[in-house]
């Protein structure tokens, strides 16, 4: 049974001393290089398609089976809502922006740029030990500095900065009073539509720092969307071994008993003040949202007899998403989500 499945992207926590000396800071960023080792596994396997993710490896490993699909459905729904995203209101992406919380090795911008659906702006946010060592890697590899265009490398190379992408050290912690008024000194615009994005961020996070993160976005713009990958159902037998694992490592998941289902991650937006929310599992994806072809097609890149244990993986990680519209206007947001599996 994988103690991380996937591997989370790094990630926030408060400070958590364990016997072995290490912190809930070090661990959990411990785990981009998990993630990165993993999303490079779905790659090669033929599960995703991501020319850049081998540029934040060293040594690429090979996954099982559960865990490279577990990668590739992971991903498949977060680019799902990202496409709803930029494809919303006048459908065009330049109209947008995204703010990406606890971004580790993450492509997704490299991807867009690519196909030339990146938004007006992208900012990524991270501890500066990641952004980094991602500018480092970023201004080695050529095909990614093209992308860039004219770019500035600056606070001792853990800031790197273009017309529209921005990669920025900080910690999540202090989002209201650091991370805000930082990335409003780089262009971010309340007005424009802005997609929040967190993959296993705000669970490494203490339930009143995460909530007042999710608060905060809210405040800070005039519409938008806020979507968050993370586990969930910490008390049945397989979510207790889940976290024990997770210990064993020195990772602490500090907000999942306060967001423990479907329906509580639905109601942390809506307390917050966004205006609508959805949640679905990994299960619900798969079976009901993926394309049939699709799903054939992934189901054939690799012998499956992790039937099981892949189910009670999918049960205990989740999508969520919150909605905040413009009053008076219909910008096409209340469009974005799955809501035909979220009640």
């Amino acid at each position: 049974m994988s103690s991380l499945w996937p591997p989370p992207l790094a990630a926030r926590s408060a400070p958590v001393f364990h016997e072995s000396g290490l912190s809930g800071d070090d661990a959990v960023r411990a785990t981009n290089d998990d993630a990165a080792i993993s999303r490079l596994a779905a790659v090669n396997q033929g599960y995703l398609s991501d020319p850049y993710a081998k540029h934040f490896v060293r040594r690429p490993q090979r996954r099982p089976p559960v865990i490279n699909r577990g990668s590739y459905t992971r991903s498949k729904a977060l680019d799902t809502l990202v496409q709803q995203f930029l494809k919303s209101g006048d459908g065009s992406p330049k109209t947008k922006q995204i703010v990406s919380l606890g971004a580790g090795s993450d492509t997704r911008w490299f991807l867009l740029k690519a196909q030339d659906l990146h938004p007006a702006r992208y900012y990524e946010i991270d501890f500066p030990e990641i952004t980094g060592r991602k500018a480092q890697i970023i201004k080695k590899n050529n095909e990614m500095t093209e992308l860039l265009g004219e770019h500035l490398l600056t606070s001792g190379g853990t800031e790197l900065h273009s017309d529209n992408y921005h990669l920025i050290p900080g910690d999540l912690r202090n989002f209201s009073t650091e991370i805000l008024p930082r990335i409003a000194s780089l262009g971010f615009d309340k007005s424009l539509p802005t997609l929040f994005l967190s993959e296993c961020v705000l669970i490494y996070m203490s339930p009143r720092d995460s909530a007042n993160l999710v608060q905060s976005a809210a405040e800070s713009i005039e519409s938008g969307v806020f979507v968050t990958y993370e586990q969930i159902l910490p008390d049945d037998p397989f979510g207790v071994t889940m976290l024990q694992n997770l210990k064993m490592r020195g990772i602490e998941l500090l907000g999942i008993r306060a967001h423990p289902s479907l329906q509580s991650q639905r109601d942390r937006y809506l307390i917050a003040g966004w205006d609508e929310a959805g949640a679905v599992d990994m299960n619900m994806f798969w079976e009901r949202i993926l394309d049939s072809d699709e799903r054939t097609r992934v189901s054939a890149l690799e012998i499956f007899d992790e039937v099981e244990e892949w189910r009670l993986l999918s049960g205990h990680y989740c999508v969520s998403w919150g909605i905040k519209t413009r009053k008076g206007a219909d910008n096409g947001l209340k469009n974005v989500g799955l809501w035909e599996l979220s009640s």
